[in-house]
């Protein structure tokens, strides 16, 4: 079914090349070109999958548990900022002790920000979907206030509010040097994506944890009654969810800004659902997901100026890709309702 999506998704957008006047096939090439035409632009494809890796685990282990997580843009926003200030208030401290710290407390804040909403949901059946994305917007105020006038605020700064710099040793190092990829910005990060679905796979296929959350989103009153406490696993799974995202944050700040910009992501949180979507929540599906969506973000620009093709198509693919996932959902989601046989359904 992601192979259909994708296919019907390009289809989509070919009729629209089309009727635009453009040539759809000149605008794929362009597409492909841009996304891995070059060891550069490889490089740079990798670079925003990152994110969207580590952001796509994020809404996927809350998946897993039944819960909708909307809020990996503000938990990514949240450990960004931790990050900034860590690299920043100890800059003097060498990179084995400062880097840890840097990654350490922007998973613990993403962590304890995804946790409020699970805590929320669990106490008082608070909507995850509402408190979710009530703290995106929560966190895009206060880091206004952080960077523009605020604490966090860099001595001096002038255009785009942002933070001091961090220290050295809070900076990932770049894995290509330039000699071997010129300009290139690919970073230890890719080291800690990988880790990161590796965690995830362990996480929620190899413990005891992960059963029990598998199980609580499959039926917590089951789940209950097999002695699980679906409340408690609420808020850890947040907390998890929260920390994975919090971790995308830190990594764009240390892999690539070395500080922090108000309004420096670029909404990474919103795309990780479709990517979670379209990987089915699965550890390799994910992955391949966030390359495929990085591909586009990458490729779309090189296509708006080598084949003429506005790189908005890039957006209409990507929902026309959640349209057919979504309808899949309706349509076994009515299937089941009238008792079709789960066999008739694979």
């Amino acid at each position: 079914m992601p192979i259909v999506s994708v296919l019907a998704a390009l289809l989509a957008g070919a009729v629209l090349i089309l009727i635009s006047g453009s040539n759809p096939i000149r605008g794929y090439a362009a597409l492909l070109r841009g996304a891995f035409g070059s060891p550069y632009n490889i490089t740079e494809t990798l670079v925003i999958a990152v994110p969207l890796t580590l952001a796509g685990i994020s809404v996927a282990v809350a998946f897993r548990t039944g819960l909708f997580n909307i809020g990996a843009q503000g938990q990514l926003l949240v450990g960004a900022l931790a990050a900034g200030w860590t690299g920043a208030q100890f800059p003097e401290l060498p990179g084995i002790l400062l880097l840890p710290l840097t990654l350490v407390s922007a998973v613990l804040a993403g962590g304890a920000w995804g946790a409020i909403a699970g805590w929320l949901k669990a106490a008082r059946g608070v909507n995850e979907v509402i408190t979710t994305i009530m703290q995106n917007y929560t966190v895009v105020f206060v880091m206004h206030w952080l960077l523009q006038n605020g604490p966090m605020t860099a001595p001096n700064a002038a255009g785009t509010p942002a933070s001091s710099p961090i220290g050295a040793g809070a900076i990932l190092p770049i894995i290509i040097p330039n000699e071997i990829v010129p300009l290139s910005r690919l970073h230890a990060g890719v080291v800690l994506a990988i880790a990161a679905v590796v965690v995830f796979w362990f996480l929620m296929w190899r413990t005891s944890l992960g059963y029990e959350l598998r199980a609580v989103g499959l039926g917590a009153r089951a789940a209950a009654q097999a002695g699980i406490d679906p409340r408690r696993r609420m808020v850890l799974v947040m907390f998890i969810a929260g920390g994975f995202a919090g971790l995308a944050g830190m990594i764009q700040v240390s892999g690539l800004f070395h500080r922090v910009f108000d309004g420096f992501s670029a909404g990474f949180g919103f795309d990780a659902i479709a990517v979670a979507l379209l990987g089915k929540n699965s550890p390799v599906g994910i992955t391949l997901a966030a390359v495929l969506f990085a591909a586009f973000a990458r490729g779309g620009t090189i296509m708006q100026a080598d084949a003429g093709v506005s790189s908005h198509l890039v957006e209409v693919v990507e929902a026309t890709v959640l349209l057919v996932i979504a309808a899949e959902a309706i349509v076994r989601a009515l299937a089941v309702r009238r008792g079709t046989p789960a066999e008739a359904l694979a």
